[in-house]
């Protein structure tokens, strides 16, 4: 018979920011370390188990005699350091780049503090699911272990044990499910409670058993009258033994296991709505995401140092976190971690443009009037529209150049209807590097590149046709005069009652209720096409704007949404006549997705049989039955929990209300690999910064 051995984790998980802001959040990491650290001074065979790094550079920051007291603790084994990242993000919408990020900034920090400390133990017990493809990512960081907690046994039933091997793309790391969640209670009471149960568990029958204890999420950390109780319980019952330990102990142990089986795939499905709700959010998190990666390549074109911005990594890493990014916290929260992700945004881009201007002065400007230099960080060339909008220095009759001659351009509608004047064109863009246009107005030939129609000169039709591509209002699409979908593209809006997780939430069902089109207009050109068509829906109004170009083999849609619904969502749905697998991109590699109807998060892009999705500012979807739904936004009642009952005459803050704008790249699917249509969507979110150099 196995011995029935019980591992007791003393932790205190801390959400730093949830129902209170970070400041607060910083308050309670430090007293409940010092708390921990008295109660090891007190009990000598007590063990203390913690995770996020960034709690030890507050620590180290303001207050570091109780730094001083962790690192004797460390070094003596009786403080365990776990995770190894920077904070327990949300597992399902980071990219890759920012989970490698945690890790690696992460180690560098303690690297200052613990010389040559191993972190084996992955550990994010309150993240709300975790990707398919993390098991990858945690073994290329060096990690062989993953602890979590949700989704719990009844969101998950098809686990083969609660602790199992996690695979994906040949790596894997053994994962442990906490059974009883890694707070017992908040009462002696409650730990009385969840205790009998354990020591009554079958699955102590397997060996041993991980059992976390100790005050969470506003921060605490085991209790005397915790300890006490724990302490008399050992010897008390027949055949288990009990005593405190750390994860990794657990881990060792556990790894002895026999026939331990392997799972692959997501780990969902908990807290649906977090995929979608407080979207401004999600998508400044995204864009910080994308800057920073982008700057990073500016740094690296230009001979610069990348640690320069690991600064606004901490930042962004750090709103990364599980009651942040999924929209669950208080408003104060959110206009917080709002405000310090612009303030990243702000400063990478002054970055980026000080790195562009190093770059452009390298090469001479060989135009009088100036030039404008378009840069391309990918390291593979983009063939890609281009806009340019110019309050003063639009030349319509003067010939628009490149190095290889003249550039064919057309007039579109500006950004602003008083002056400027923007105009589009479709060009190659090296890899790494830039490439110049300029206004000739030295040419006295006559302007060959300004074709002369204007996007902005709309009149009222229903259709543009252009490059085998038809559009017909209100969203029926064709290519090659077969519509490709079965169907129209619709705005469907659904009321929705659920809390502002979707707590026992999977999918949010069919309304049967859509945005309504009240009018079109198109606007033609030889480069390009638009077709614009207004939708309206009870308060609630939107503009679909579809365009189709010469030479390019895709439509764009840029959608944008005055969503003034509340308690509501709104799923922009493509309707397939028959659908045979999805595959999403998710953190670092393509995901299958063959189920019907459950809300799944989004990152870049989605594959059907026929359609290629390519987008930015979405982050959920549902398949139902043959419709492709995207989730644009999402209304509901900031931090409001299903064991409340709201008061709807009550003035709530609720989310998501306002503008939003969304950006939709359709291309057919060809069968191409999956990098490939990684290399698109890295086109598509180029950011194609423009310099003006003059002589």
């Amino acid at each position: 018979m196995n011995k029935k051995i019980i591992h007791l984790i003393a932790n205190s998980h801390i959400d730093p920011v949830w129902l209170w802001d970070k400041y607060e959040g910083m308050d309670e990491v430090l007293n409940t370390f010092k708390a921990a650290c008295d109660r090891l001074d007190e009990y000598p065979d007590l063990k203390f188990t913690m995770s996020s790094i960034c709690f030890l550079k507050w620590t180290a920051e303001y207050a570091p005699q109780v730094m001083e007291r962790i690192m004797r603790h460390v070094a003596a084994e009786r403080w365990e350091i776990v995770g190894g990242w920077w904070i327990e993000p949300d597992c399902n919408l980071p990219t890759s780049v920012s989970f490698y990020k945690q890790h690696e900034i992460s180690r560098q920090y303690l690297d200052q503090y613990f010389e040559n400390l191993e972190v084996p133990v992955a550990y994010n017990v309150d993240s709300f699911g975790h990707a398919a493809s993390l098991p990858y990512i945690l073994a290329e960081c060096g990690f062989k272990y993953y602890v979590f907690c949700r989704p719990n046994e009844t969101e998950k039933s098809d686990l083969p044990g609660n602790l199992f091997y996690w695979e994906h793309a040949g790596k894997r790391v053994l994962c442990y499910r906490v059974k009883y969640h890694y707070t017992a209670g908040r009462t002696l009471e409650a730990i009385k409670s969840s205790f009998a149960k354990v020591v009554q568990d079958p699955e102590l029958e397997e060996g041993d058993f991980c059992y976390f204890f100790g005050v969470g999420d506003h921060g605490g950390g085991p209790t005397k009258a915790e300890i006490d109780y724990l302490q008399e319980q050992k010897g008390r019952h027949s055949g288990v033994q009990t005593h405190f330990s750390t994860v990794l102990d657990f881990f060792k142990v556990a790894e002895k296991r026999l026939n331990i089986p392997v799972y692959k795939g997501d780990l969902h499905y908990h807290a649906v709505g977090c995929y979608s709700v407080n979207r401004e959010l999600k998508k400044a998190i995204r864009e910080s995401e994308h800057g920073l990666a982008y700057t990073q390549r500016l740094m690296e074109m230009s001979g610069g140092d990348p640690t320069e911005l690991n600064p606004l990594w901490e930042k962004t890493l750090f709103n990364q976190f599980h009651d942040i990014m999924p929209g669950s916290c208080s408003p104060d929260a959110y206009e917080q971690a709002l405000a310090e992700v612009k303030s990243v945004q702000n400063d990478y881009r002054d970055t980026s443009y000080r790195l562009l201007k190093k770059l452009s002065s390298q090469t001479p400007v060989r135009c009088r009037a100036g030039e404008f230099r378009i840069y391309n960080s990918l390291p593979y060339p983009i063939t890609t529209p281009v806009e340019m909008e110019s309050f003063l220095y639009f030349r319509p009759e003067n010939p628009f150049y490149n190095a290889n001659g003249v550039v064919p351009i057309q007039e579109i509608s500006p950004s602003v209807e008083c002056v400027n004047q923007r105009w589009l064109f479709i060009d190659t863009i090296p890899a790494e590097t830039e490439k110049s246009y300029w206004f000739d107005e030295a040419d006295a030939h006559a302007n060959q590149s300004y074709i002369g129609s204007r996007i902005r000169n709309y009149f009222q039709g229903d259709r543009i046709e252009l490059n085998s591509w038809k559009v017909v209002a209100p969203g029926h699409i064709f290519y090659n005069d077969k519509e490709i979908l079965n169907g129209q593209v619709t705005l469907e809006a659904i009321f929705d009652l659920s809390d502002t997780w979707s707590h026992n939430v999977k999918w949010y069902g069919r309304s049967n209720k859509f945005f309504e089109p009240t009018a079109s207009a198109v606007a033609t050109g030889p480069l390009a096409q638009t077709l614009t068509t207004n939708f309206k829906y009870n308060n609630s109004d939107a503009d679909i704007l579809i365009r189709a170009y010469r030479d390019l083999p895709y439509l764009d849609l840029d959608i944008r949404v005055r969503w003034q619904e509340k308690r509501s969502l709104l799923k922009l749905c493509f309707p397939f006549s028959d659908i045979q697998e999805v595959n999403v991109q998710g953190p670092g590699a393509t995901i299958d997705k063959n189920t019907n109807e459950q809300e799944e998060p989004l990152h870049g892009w989605l594959r059907t049989d026929t359609l290629e999705i390519l987008q930015n500012g979405l982050f959920a979807y549902d398949r139902v039955d043959d419709h492709i739904r995207l989730t644009l936004v999402r209304s509901n009642i900031f931090g409001y929990h299903v064991d409340t009952i709201p008061h709807l005459e009550f003035p709530y803050h609720y989310t998501d209300i306002g503008t939003h704008y969304f950006k939709i790249r359709l291309y057919l699917h060809q069968g191409e690999a999956s990098h490939e249509i990684d290399k698109r969507f890295s086109a598509f979110i180029e950011p194609l910064k423009v310099i003006r150099n003059n002589l």
